[in-house]
């Protein structure tokens, strides 16, 4: 091997070294910002996921008493109330507001046979309720009521997706700007 040929596998080792050691310094620095992101995402959203909506339903005299609870026990005050009738599902029969308890009573039409829709919270809040209470010719039906999921996206959802369009995108440009340096 002459001296030319070793400069030259010296010079080329050298740049693989050079490359080896960029590519490493990359995924460390990649790795402690995707630490941080995911971090952010777990601790970030803990006050939203402590507020989740509770209901609790009874008879008062022939009307239905919902109240409306955060999971911490702060009553859901002020929160807006619809009732839809099984007559017309899309039209609403009755609307409200829940009271400093968290409470709202209505007493259901007996002659409006079927399943009623309560949905407790607005369009545009995170946290609320929705009840199916079935109505028979002998009124409320108060074992057979029904809660269902609530419509509204929770903040979780939203970060997690944000979170991760977030690193998918910071991944793919490390990715590309590698891969055009590397040839």
């Amino acid at each position: 091997m002459n001296s030319v040929e070793s400069i030259a596998l010296t010079h080329q080792v050298n740049s693989q070294k050079h490359i080896w050691e960029t590519l490493m310094n990359r995924i460390k620095r990649s790795a402690i910002l995707c630490f941080v992101a995911v971090l952010s995402l777990i601790l970030l959203p803990m006050p939203a996921l402590a507020h989740s909506v509770q209901t609790d339903y009874r008879m008062v005299s022939d009307a239905l008493e919902i109240q409306s609870t955060f999971s911490t026990g702060e009553a859901l005050e002020g929160a807006p109330v619809t009732i839809y009738a099984p007559n017309d599902p899309t039209r609403p029969w009755l609307q409200g507001t829940t009271d400093p308890q968290g409470t709202f009573s209505f007493q259901p039409d007996p002659k409006l046979v079927g399943e009623w829709s309560v949905k407790i919270g607005s369009e545009t809040d995170d946290h609320g309720d929705i009840l199916t209470v079935p109505v028979s010719n002998r009124g409320v039906e108060l074992d057979a009521i029904s809660q269902n999921p609530y419509d509204a996206p929770h903040k979780l959802a939203r970060q997690v997706f944000v979170g991760g369009a977030v690193l998918g995108s910071m991944g793919a440009v490390s990715w590309f700007r590698w891969r055009r340096r590397a040839t």
